[in-house]
């Protein structure tokens, strides 16, 4: 007698990896599209029989002629959904029902991960002056950036400028952006020296589209009296650098935003993609992929909190914090013992929203503290992972994008593209070398350094808060903005914000690319 297995299809580019098992005792139907179908040998199925349209038969039976080795004589709507939807190429590592044939083990790799970067808070009364020593550690910490750049040669403090006359160049801070109504630009800059205004007009005036209050930045041009009319803006940006890739053909997945306790979460999508860890679910390539799953990046917001918003507790499932945290390990621990987990919070997450925010106390989650394969670090942190034999391993820079919101609101090229790229938002940070330069883009609490400088620089930057998933590389730095596993909530209804629940981007380390797999 056979086995009886689930069946899973693959929606992309891999049908012809495929067989299915052959189904009997369908009731057919009269209409003209199945009988056309029933003619050319298939068998179909009750849920297919009101999608299929007569236009739609040959197209369909040329699909699967295309796409499967083997002719499956019984279509159901998994195929059809699967003829549907082949033009988009977002459903390239869908994950539905296909037939299970690997031997799942898991292999064994060595694993190491590490923490260059984490936040350790210190409880200590704050004055005026933690916030002049934070504003001051950012200005020189980015002015030393900015002062190895070949366009402020000869870079003068502000003070200095008075007597200047000619070219000068000078980093300051933004203190004001004032636009003319021939749409050219005043700047004022400060130092711990003294201010200045920047003129700014023409093709360089498009830049100041790009500037945001308090960031540091650099300034080239020609001074005349008290002002000096730029011809050139430098940020503090990065650098060209190599792509590095591992020696071992194993996978980092990105994850964030869960939202347990939410009447919103969705477990049926969450379980699934656990399931797939455990090769319990997916295609043979998808299984071959997760056996070499050894790092999996929860970027923030593993609950939906409590009290986060006015009017949650009508939308909460779990109204207790502590047991959503128990909730929440409950599903880890059926993440395989040889994957590292390492999770930094988010603004749901029950500790102050401050940034940066250190990790999550030990108490709200202490079964997730007792797994050894469990890294807990601050929002925002640096982590190396894979740091074996020669290979130096891969710096992660995680955070979890409470500042993002901000900078699509404020920032014209940001609005414009919306939260559906992410990647340029993390892009644009990239630039300012900086997770949220503008005071009052992110809650801060001061500390003698500025933590969210991005002083050390990431091969992979990795976020979430906006539940959307999305890939992009910049100067080699590749980012990735996680998704959820949360439905449309109302507030996101209001807005007019569609978030993407269900699709986690899967890192090939040896290659540095990046695959989407969707568990929706």
């Amino acid at each position: 007698m056979k086995e009886k297995r689930r069946i899973y299809i693959h929606i992309g580019v891999y049908f012809k990896n495929f067989k299915f098992f052959e189904l009997r005792g369908v009731t057919l139907s009269d209409e003209e599209a199945l009988t056309k179908l029933i003619n050319c040998g298939f068998l179909v199925s009750h849920d297919l029989k009101d999608c299929i349209k007569e236009n739609e038969v040959e197209p369909l039976i040329e699909f699967i002629n295309k796409n499967f080795e083997k002719k499956p004589c019984f279509l159901d709507k998994n195929i059809y959904d699967a003829f549907k939807n082949t033009s988009n190429s977002e459903k390239k590592c869908e994950i539905v029902e296909v037939e299970k044939a690997v031997n799942f083990k898991r292999e064994n790799i060595e694993l190491k991960v590490y923490a260059k970067k984490n936040y350790v808070h210190t409880n200590r009364k704050l004055d005026i002056n933690d916030w002049v020593n934070y504003y001051l550690d950012r200005y020189h910490k980015l002015s030393e950036m900015l002062k190895n750049r070949d366009e402020l040669k000869g870079v003068l403090s502000i003070s200095k400028l008075k007597n200047a006359t000619g070219r000068v160049a000078v980093i300051g801070m933004v203190k004001d952006i004032q636009k003319t109504n021939n749409n050219n630009y005043i700047l004022t800059l400060e130092d711990p020296t003294d201010e200045i205004k920047v003129f700014l007009k023409g093709e360089i005036a498009k830049k100041a589209e790009e500037i945001v209050y308090d960031e540091v930045l650099g300034v080239a041009g020609s001074k005349n009296k008290d002002i000096i009319y730029a011809d050139n803006l430098v940020f503090p940006d990065i650098p060209e650098r190599p792509i590095k890739k591992a020696e071992d053909e194993i996978y980092a997945a990105f994850i964030s935003d869960i939202h347990i306790g939410s009447n919103m979460f969705l477990p049926k999508e969450f379980q699934s993609m656990i399931d797939w860890l455990n090769g319990k679910v997916g295609d043979n390539l998808q299984m071959e992929m997760a056996k070499k799953v050894k790092y999996l990046f929860i970027t923030g917001d593993l609950v939906d909190g409590v009290g986060v918003y006015p009017g949650q507790e009508k939308e909460l499932l779990i109204s207790d914090i502590f047991k959503q945290y128990e909730s929440f390990s409950k599903y880890i621990e059926q993440i395989p013992d040889d994957i590292k987990i390492i999770v930094c919070p988010g603004n749901h997450d029950a500790l102050r929203l401050d940034e940066p925010q250190h990790a999550i106390f030990r108490d709200m989650a202490e079964a997730l503290y007792k797994k050894p394969n469990v890294t807990m670090v601050s929002n925002p942190s640096l982590v190396n992972i894979h740091n074996v034999g020669k290979f130096p391993g891969f710096d992660i820079l995680m955070y979890h994008g409470y500042s993002f919101d901000h900078y699509v609101s404020e920032v014209p090229s940001l609005r414009k593209c919306g939260y559906e790229r992410a990647d340029k938002i993390m892009e644009f940070l990239l630039k300012k070398r900086h997770l949220a330069p503008t005071h009052g883009s992110t809650v801060i609490t001061p500390a003698p350094q500025d933590f969210l400088i991005i002083d050390k620089l990431p091969d992979v930057f990795v976020t979430g808060h906006i539940h959307m998933a999305k890939v992009g590389r910049y100067k080699n730095i590749l980012t990735v903005s996680s998704s959820c596993f949360q439905d449309r909530t109302a507030f996101q209804e209001k807005l007019g914000h569609h978030p993407e629940p269900g699709r986690v981007p899967i890192m090939n380390l040896q290659k540095n690319e990046v695959k989407m797999l969707r568990f929706r």
